[in-house]
């Protein structure tokens, strides 16, 4: 019997632990859809692997590692790859063998790396062998532990596969981002991911709808194809192996950006996650006019902190379905959603999920506590009670203000705001959005220089005098402890992390 793959599967229904996830769905409810896509190295033939061959590599994977590493359980397994359809299988079978995933971004420098491979002391690191340029470093300290993303195809599929996974034990490590010192190893447990994964199937309720709205028509009755850039050792794109093997969807992998226009043509796609450097390059497309370039490209899921409304809604206008979410990796992808699709709301970080309690604390700062609450920071418990307090109130460190229908709006970082000698508080955030009205600049950020409001300014020389003018009409508008008196101009970009958001130094 046909399936019909724009039914939204109710929370009831919906595979509540991995391993139902892969003898489940992945093996019995769709092994014939195509689990993952990927271009060829000749840059024209695309490759398809079924669930139900992924299902057996994942198999193979757990048989893998329990002839390879002794006393599996608990053992940590480093992953160091781009993205690819190994990653997934080994993501799966290392969790459904009892050992522990580590998650490790491949293009941090040497010394990152070296600090966290030190703080888990893999025992065996999985890479796809790329020179990401410590590759003599990477082989000195750790050569015996290495192998291929492959190597699980030497085994034999393990025949009787046992769920041996705690739901509150230790299941993964993902690394964050490190911005501001020493990057963390968040711990996360199957629940922390069954909670969220709970969030983004009751968000997709509207999803059928505006398919048949907005999909090409040769799209319907299909399972929906995810254009993956992201990468998997992001929470955004590590959610997806989740969210779409529990509905026979597609991840189309983009392993590099440089061939986003080849990768989409040659495997058409529904959906991308899309940060605001991709939601940005999205609109320049479509505001120009090649929106085929995109080729049907038409949800959009959105990180909720840091985008335009106005470009939302010009998106909207043109076809897109644009679906945000807030959260961060402690949360394991759980938080705010927000699918409104109108202009009084689609500004709002959204609504909380039911599946956790959310407040705003009398600081302004949003809190989050219940099943996608991280188990702690790795080997750090002093960091850990920083942000987990003694009630489970996980503290976001963002700042937020609740409407009268709940929508929750963004209003500053807790950690960013400029605390001035008088004691004033001061929200970069809010003079930057201030600045971003003004035509001429094209990217900004506001921060404390020497006991002074400092603005950094991007914008083409020849429009400084205006700008500078800009700032000063701004500032009388302003009570005097929130004027920017010191304002500098930069001549390149200003500098962003991997997931494009701006850095503050």
């Amino acid at each position: 019997m046909a399936k019909n793959y724009d039914r939204i599967i109710p929370v009831s229904e919906m595979p509540h632990t991995i391993y139902d996830l892969v003898t489940g769905s992945m093996e019995t409810l769709y092994p014939e859809c195509v689990a993952f896509r990927d271009v060829a190295e000749d840059g024209q033939t695309v490759l398809e692997w079924t669930y139900a061959q992924m299902a057996q590599d994942i198999r193979r994977t757990v048989a893998y590692i329990h002839a390879n590493v002794p006393d599996w359980t608990g053992k940590k397994i480093a992953v160091l790859s781009r993205n690819c359809y190994e990653y997934g299988v080994i993501a799966f079978g290392v969790m459904l063998s009892g050992a522990v995933l580590v998650t490790l971004n491949q293009k941090k420098t040497w010394p990152e790396l070296e600090y966290e491979l030190g703080q888990v002391e893999p025992a065996l690191i999985l890479t796809d062998g790329i020179d990401y340029g410590y590759e003599a470093e990477l082989k000195a300290a750790y050569g015996s532990l290495l192998r291929p993303m492959d190597a699980f195809k030497e085994s034999e599929p393990v025949e009787k596969l046992e769920n041996v996974i705690d739901p509150d034990g230790l299941l993964m490590i993902m690394f964050t981002s490190g911005t501001t010192g020493r990057s963390k190893g968040v711990m996360l447990s199957e629940r922390n991911y069954a909670t969220a994964n709970q969030m983004y199937i009751s968000g997709q309720q509207g999803i059928p709808d505006r398919k048949r709205e907005l999909a090409p028509a040769d799209r319907m009755g299909k399972p929906l194809s995810h254009f993956t850039l992201v990468p998997f050792f992001h929470l955004s794109g590590f959610i997806c192996l989740f969210v779409y093997a529990m509905q026979g969807g597609a991840l189309n992998i983009c392993g590099d950006p440089r061939n986003f226009y080849r990768d989409i043509k040659l495997m058409p796609s529904d959906a991308m996650s899309t940060p605001p450097v991709l939601v940005q390059m999205v609109y320049n497309e479509v505001r120009r006019g090649h929106q085929d370039r995109l080729n049907g490209l038409w949800n959009l899921s959105c990180s909720s902190a840091a985008l335009d409304a106005e470009i939302l809604l010009y998106l909207v206008d043109h076809g897109f379905y644009i679906n945000q979410c807030y959260s961060m990796t402690e949360l394991a992808g759980d938080g705010l959603l927000n699918v409104e699709q109108d202009p009084g709301h689609i500004g709002a970080l959204g609504k909380p999920a039911q599946e956790a309690e959310h407040k705003v604390d009398e600081t302004g700062e949003i809190c989050v506590r219940g099943g996608s609450v991280m188990l702690g920071y790795y080997k750090d418990p002093e960091a850990t009670a920083e942000v987990i307090d003694r009630d489970g109130w996980l503290h976001t460190g963002d700042l937020a203000r609740v409407d009268e229908e709940g929508f929750y709006y963004m209003t500053g970082r807790k950690k960013n705001l400029i605390i001035l000698d008088s004691g004033e508080n001061v929200s970069p955030e809010e003079l930057e959005n201030l600045l971003a009205e003004c035509a001429e600049i094209t990217e900004c950020i506001v921060k404390e220089k020497g006991k002074k409001i400092c603005a950094v300014i991007y914008c083409p020389e020849d429009k400084q005098d205006e700008v500078k003018a800009f700032v000063t009409n701004v500032n009388r508008t302003l009570p005097l402890y929130k004027r920017m008196t010191a304002v500098e101009f930069t001549a390149e970009p200003l500098p962003r992390n991997a997931m494009g958001k701006l850095l503050r130094k």
